[in-house]
């Protein structure tokens, strides 16, 4: 007994420290790519340019800023997204459909915007990969546009990455449309043809987009008339040379 009373203790403190000495290097390590990353990037927009350095290092610091928020952007519209497929799912096609008449009232954001919202994340949905692997949510959106066979192509060229692009989407749908026109089955072929098969998903989420658009229209051109009514009344009373305390802004 004494043999092991007089046995060292293990020191277990500094392993903690070791950890978190650990975490801090990879965090430094990352920063330090990041900004070098960064620089690259700031010469290369600005090659020939002669810009300072004073006012590098200031797009440096806006650029780590800006990347900051934007992936707290990112994720709250996902989350945003979510919340909304979630309800489509627990309410029938004509209560979510009113619902989206009033998006403005309810959640502070058109119905155009709650519908890409949605799309993004049902797409996010499909696609399974973490959040910190995906772009941003008007990308998703424009991407499920393009419907299966573009997103699969999308994905076959591994393109789906947070630095897809906008005008990638455009390229894509362009070749898809070129492919389809060149690909055209004649008269005589269509009629031997099978019986094409319908995606109801796909025309609803077509008509759940326009009818979200339509109303969007609509409640636009209600603020419209109402904005024009105000302006012929205050044209009316110009008109008779009367002015009301007040009613100039």
């Amino acid at each position: 007994m004494s043999k092991l009373r007089n046995r060292p203790k293990l020191n277990i403190s500094d392993v903690g420290e070791i950890q978190v000495d650990d975490q801090r290097s990879v965090q430094a390590a990352s920063v330090l790519q990041m900004h070098d990353s960064g620089r690259q990037l700031v010469a290369e927009v600005f090659e020939g340019f002669g810009l300072p350095q004073n006012k590098a290092d200031a797009i440096l610091v806006a650029r780590s800023r800006i990347a900051d928020q934007w992936g707290k952007a990112k994720h709250a519209a996902l989350l945003i997204g979510q919340t909304l497929l979630e309800l489509s799912r627990a309410l029938s096609e004509d209560e979510y459909r009113r619902l989206l008449t009033g998006a403005d009232r309810l959640f502070e954001f058109s119905a155009a915007l709650a519908t890409k919202f949605r799309r993004a994340a049902e797409l996010a949905e499909q696609l399974r990969l973490p959040p910190e692997r995906l772009p941003g949510y008007t990308t998703l959106y424009d991407l499920a546009c393009l419907g299966p066979d573009g997103v699969a192509l999308a994905k076959e060229r591994n393109l789906i990455q947070p630095q897809l692009r906008r005008q990638d989407i455009v390229a894509l749908r362009q070749e898809l449309r070129t492919h389809r026109i060149s690909t055209a089955p004649s008269v005589a072929e269509e009629t031997e043809a099978s019986p094409v098969h319908i995606d109801r998903e796909a025309i609803q989420r077509q008509y759940e987009d326009l009818a979200a658009e339509r109303a969007a229209l609509f409640q636009r051109l209600h603020q419209v008339q109402a904005e024009m009514s105000v302006l012929e009344e205050r044209l009316r009373l110009a008109r008779g040379g009367m002015v009301i305390q007040g009613d100039v802004a």
